[in-house]
């Protein structure tokens, strides 16, 4: 069974999923050895999935802006590719985003990536302008989806 969950930001299957992710980068885009994805904000909530057990994917999101969200870290195991971990983890981030506020997600993949481009064009998100701090970065794209309104209102027969 595939289950997602939020994690803290040190829980050991979330830091071994992240180096996963930067290793796989590293020859993608030529980067040093040794580099480090940037710290997120201390706002962000991180989100885990799990397949029997084993950590298969990961994500986070945090605020840059009023009532806009940032996915990041989004990754998922080569093992678990194509079997709808990506989905489940991308709706269950646009979910928490707009329980806390979230109007809009934003978020950057790059130009190598056509997979991830591919999937967040298919679930809804549109190409937009670089942004900061991606704005200069010719391998950079970057997305946005508009998050449906949430209404606090209590349906008759609730």
């Amino acid at each position: 069974m595939l289950i997602v969950s939020s994690c803290m930001a040190d829980d050991p299957a979330l830091r071994t999923l992240v180096d996963a992710m930067t290793a796989e980068l590293i020859p993608v885009y030529e980067l040093p050895p040794d580099v480090q994805p940037a710290p997120l904000a201390s706002a962000a909530r991180y989100l885990l999935a799990r397949k029997d057990d084993q950590a298969v994917g990961c994500c986070a999101v945090q605020p840059i802006g009023a009532e806009i969200w940032e996915l990041k870290r989004m990754f998922v195991s080569p093992a678990a590719r194509g079997t709808g971990v990506a989905d489940l983890l991308l709706a269950e981030a646009e979910h928490l985003a707009s329980g806390l506020g979230g109007r809009l997600v934003r978020l950057e993949t790059g130009v190598r990536q056509p997979a991830a481009m591919r999937l967040y064009e298919r679930t809804g998100y549109r190409r937009i302008a670089n942004y900061s701090p991606h704005d200069e970065d010719p391998l950079s794209v970057c997305y946005e989806k508009a998050l449906p309104a949430r209404s606090s209102r209590v349906a008759v027969g609730e």
